[in-house]
């Protein structure tokens, strides 16, 4: 997290692997080219290549490129000779990676081309129209601007809550004791931040997700201790709530009418310190953030009404 509000934020760049890793998803099998698995996929959106076949347009060297049955006779009806000349130029281009619909058979020619030049190619049952519209929307999330940060990310009253802090301050204990309240854990210890829109989605990273080290007990999980109705996979994150000691805070904020906030992802969100010390139950007081925060995005706002108040009692001219 940063907190500068000014800096650009750009879709991330993926590579032709999150294709075989989504396999399932999308319903591809990898025919050759393993060895360009590595390859960038820089654009969201996929490429028909028909234009680039017939050498009216250039090969789109960033993008899936997805081949139909339109294609696919282009080539088919032509000899030998010309398919190599024109799937020569083709795989040459820079293209990342192919993706043949429809149950088609890629041409021998393009996979012995294509197995020489490292590039992947696919099949895929589905129809193209299907194929692409799943694709665009997997690339969407895969290519979303992510950042991980070291936390516990919680969600209570439907609020999503980053409590982040120094090691060993009690961030753990904390999230526990929230869920043991009925409030549901999402993520502890590192937190994937994706940016959607202007909105932040929080989940855990694969291997740790809603496992929680706590000292003394060592590995534990959230979902087998209190159910799977304690833990959910992602949530939007509203508010990030930093735990810092009592002798570090400085002078607290007493009245609320200072409002902070901190960026992620170009996007900003209020940003509460809460000082710990033994005695204090930060469980019960993060939960009473949440439910402030609630209601200042309802246009509630107590610290202003209460200085509202007070500034009206000053106001009033004196009693007799």
């Amino acid at each position: 997290m940063s907190e500068s509000t000014d800096r650009a934020v750009n879709d991330r760049i993926v590579t032709v692997q999150i294709l075989v890793d989504a396999r399932e998803r999308l319903g591809v099998v990898l025919q050759c080219g393993q060895q360009g698995l590595t390859k960038e996929i820089r654009n969201r959106s996929a490429v028909k290549p028909g234009l680039v076949l017939t050498g009216v347009q250039r090969a789109h060297g960033d993008a899936v490129h997805v081949m139909g049955r339109a294609e696919h006779e282009y080539l088919s009806v032509r000899p030998e000779s010309e398919q190599r000349q024109i799937l020569m130029d083709y795989v040459r281009s820079g293209v990342p990676c192919v993706v043949t619909c429809w149950g088609l058979a890629p041409l021998p020619v393009l996979l012995e081309l294509a197995e020489e030049h490292n590039v992947p190619i696919f099949t895929s049952r589905r129809t193209t129209g299907e194929f692409i519209r799943e694709l665009e929307l997997f690339l969407v999330e895969e290519m979303a601007p992510t950042e991980e940060v070291h936390g516990v990310l919680v969600q209570v009253h439907d609020l999503g809550l980053l409590i982040s802090g120094k090691s060993g301050i009690g961030k753990s204990e904390t999230a526990l004791e929230l869920v043991l309240r009925g409030h549901r854990m999402v993520a502890d210890d590192v937190v994937r931040i994706k940016r959607s829109g202007d909105t932040l989605v929080g989940s855990g990273v694969p291997m740790l997700g809603q496992y929680v080290e706590i000292r003394g007990l060592g590995i534990l999980h959230a979902g087998d201790l209190f159910g799977q109705a304690a833990v959910v996979d992602s949530v939007r994150v509203e508010a990030m709530v930093e735990l810092v000691g009592w002798d570090e805070v400085g002078e607290a904020d007493r009245s609320g009418l200072d409002e902070h906030s901190m960026t992620c992802l170009g996007v900003s969100i209020p940003h509460i310190r809460l000082p710990v010390r033994p005695g204090r139950n930060i469980a019960t007081i993060i939960e009473i953030a949440a439910r402030n925060q609630i209601l200042r995005k309802r246009g509630v706002n107590s610290a202003k009404r209460y200085e509202a108040l007070l500034l009206q009692r000053l106001q009033e001219p004196a009693g007799d």
